[in-house]
């Protein structure tokens, strides 16, 4: 049984997409250029709204893209939005839980899901 496999038979939605998520993005260097990429896309978009300013939008996209692809091209896989829609969501998700983890908070479904895709005893 493959990685994808197990992670399919996940029940729970959040353990389910967040290990799919974690396992596109297994590479350090591609989760480096995440933590960078993802905030500048969801920044710039909330604050070119807010502003109604579309050349901060379309910048922010183009950087925090490229930060992005960069990052799937030290991993060597496309990004998983192109597998998943869904993990349009995961991406801040994912961003959000590991800076809040670096101030002790923690969330089981991201444990369970990085004990299935690195190996490791989930602590639940």
């Amino acid at each position: 049984m493959t990685i994808l496999d197990r992670i399919g038979t996940i029940d729970d939605f959040w353990t389910r997409e967040f290990a799919f998520y974690v396992n596109e993005h297994r590479h350090p260097g591609n989760r480096a250029t995440h933590m960078i990429g993802i905030p500048i896309l969801v920044g710039t978009a909330v604050v070119g709204l807010l502003t109604w300013n579309p050349w901060l939008i379309v910048g922010g996209q183009v950087v925090g893209w490229a930060f992005q692809l960069v990052g799937h091209r030290i991993e060597g896989n496309k990004p998983a939005l192109l597998k998943r829609p869904i993990s349009f969501l995961m991406g801040p998700v994912m961003v959000t839980v590991e800076i809040l983890e670096t101030f002790g908070a923690r969330f089981a479904f991201a444990e369970e899901a990085r004990a299935l895709v690195f190996g490791a005893p989930a602590t639940r």
